[in-house]
């Protein structure tokens, strides 16, 4: 018999047993958080009776996975994009301005590499329609935002296990420079819903004007009468008509773009996640881009040139945050030498505060270069303008020798940053220091950094400080609540 006629009948001999090695079974109930380890959607997949309309098929073979390829729409509830329906539906809105925010986010749009990325990868759309700058090298020489970069508040690693909560996806957007204004849907009505969807989604006077806010959900799958729990994607467009709204989901390797009516969707904002206690909710992130016209002058200081961190150490943060209300008034009465002391350990410990933030990588650009060393200095000066300030930091802390195993040698020793030799050094009397600028009132803060006696620095590089201390700030504010 020829080779080609001897394969043929053996696949046939086996499609007749059954014994094929790609069936698909039916799936239990995973959640988003829960789902990472099959290689499907970070949501739930099916259970056995959303998979009645499904083939049946034979169990897996020992050691065999269960893979999956897609899934329909739930067509009483969503309009797929691609459809007919879905077609007119999009005319219908474009007609009536509701797909400003469309083209933008189209042309960003991904599909979320990781099961449970789907809160990172929501993020990263939303970052390169805005046009951010991440100040860090993709690849070669090109500067882009991927998931990679989002290491500011979380473990990756850990991600990739459990997904992101509502709080943890604003803090990261935080991190990036983005104006975050994140609602839970118990703190909302439809009404006020409806009203952001329109204004994030809709033309303004002036078209030509680009979008300079876009609008995330973070929502149950199951209200919509789709597989899965906890989901976060972007808004797309907003057709007014039909009161429906446009879902870019990133998970489109199971559910492609869809149409849901915005009601429903409030609806699905609702459900508590069983993480934090709260509702899911939704987030209009918002960049300006530049100031003035200048194109090479930011307006927003979207990366922390000189710290990262992590939510795991929120433990440590709440920590401070007590001390803080029970040795200050608002951040009137915070002290250099109270801050030194609790970061410290009453002058016992001169690493303990390595805790609370890590070095971040050696910037590679020239102007970054140049930032990060206009910073410290200004750091610096403003340590020495005071002598208060000076006396209250013990001397050991100035120095930034890894032979010393304190900072940033013991401290660098970290998953986010584990590059020998790349690490930026920097002394931990100068973490101090912008600790406890971060603790002050954001009056105080600006007028110590403004101070006249300083360095002589350009105002970005004391913008850059008031920005690392805001950031420091903002983790500490949230590290016991959602936003």
């Amino acid at each position: 018999m020829p080779p080609a006629l001897a394969r043929t009948a053996i696949l046939l001999h086996l499609a007749h047993r059954s014994v094929l090695p790609f069936s698909i079974p039916a799936a239990p109930r995973l959640s988003c958080r829960q789902a990472s380890h099959i290689n499907t959607h970070c949501p739930t997949l099916l259970s056995a009776a959303s998979m009645t309309d499904q083939p049946s098929s034979p169990p897996p073979s020992p050691g065999a996975k269960r893979t999956f390829y897609r899934r329909q729409l739930p067509t009483d509830t969503c309009i797929s994009f691609s459809s007919p329906e879905g077609r007119a539906v999009f005319a219908t809105a474009m007609a009536n301005g509701g797909t400003y925010s469309f083209f933008p986010l189209i042309e960003q749009l991904q599909t979320q590499p990781e099961p449970a990325y789907c809160g990172l990868t929501t993020l990263v759309i939303v970052l390169n329609a805005l046009a951010v700058d991440p100040r860090r090298s993709w690849k070669g020489p090109w500067r882009w935002y991927e998931e990679g970069m989002l290491n500011c508040c979380v473990d990756l690693e850990q991600v990739k296990s459990t997904g992101i909560t509502f709080s943890t996806f604003a803090c990261l957007a935080k991190c990036q420079g983005l104006e975050v204004e994140a609602v839970h849907g118990t703190n909302s009505t439809v009404e006020e819903f409806r009203r952001v969807v329109k204004e994030t989604c809709t033309a303004p006077a002036s078209i030509e004007t680009p979008p300079t806010s876009f609008l995330i959900v973070s929502y149950t799958r199951q209200v919509i009468g789709q597989t899965g729990t906890g989901h976060f994607s972007p808004v797309g467009a907003y057709d007014e008509e039909s009161d429906h709204v446009l879902v870019l989901d990133t998970a489109r390797f199971k559910y492609g773009p869809h149409w849901v009516p915005l009601e429903l969707m409030f609806e699905a904002l609702l459900p508590f996640d069983p993480d934090t206690n709260k509702s899911r909710g939704y987030m209009t992130l918002s960049y300006d881009g530049v100031d003035g016209g200048n194109a090479e002058q930011l307006s927003h200081l979207p990366l922390s040139l000189l710290f990262g961190s992590k939510k795991s150490k929120d433990f440590i943060r709440r920590q401070y945050k007590q001390y803080l209300e029970s040795d200050s008034d608002g951040g009137e009465s915070v002290t250099l030498a109270s801050v030194v002391s609790f970061w410290t350990q009453n002058n016992t410990n001169s690493s303990h505060v390595c805790e609370l933030v890590e070095p971040q990588i050696l910037p590679v650009e020239t102007a970054d270069v140049k930032m990060v060393q206009s910073v410290r200095e200004l750091i610096q000066s403003l340590i020495r303008a005071n002598d208060e300030n000076a006396s209250a930091i013990p001397q050991g802390m100035f120095s930034t020798s890894r032979d010393a195993g304190t900072f940033p040698g013991e401290c660098c020793n970290s998953s986010t940053n584990n590059a020998s030799g790349r690490v930026l050094e920097i002394s931990p009397a100068e973490v101090l220091f912008v600790v406890y600028l971060a603790s002050l009132s954001k009056e105080a803060r600006r007028d110590i950094v403004y101070d006249s006696a300083a360095a002589d620095v350009d105002d970005t590089a004391r913008e850059q400080l008031l920005a690392e201390a805001s950031l420091i700030s903002f983790a500490i504010e949230t590290c016991d609540a959602d936003i």
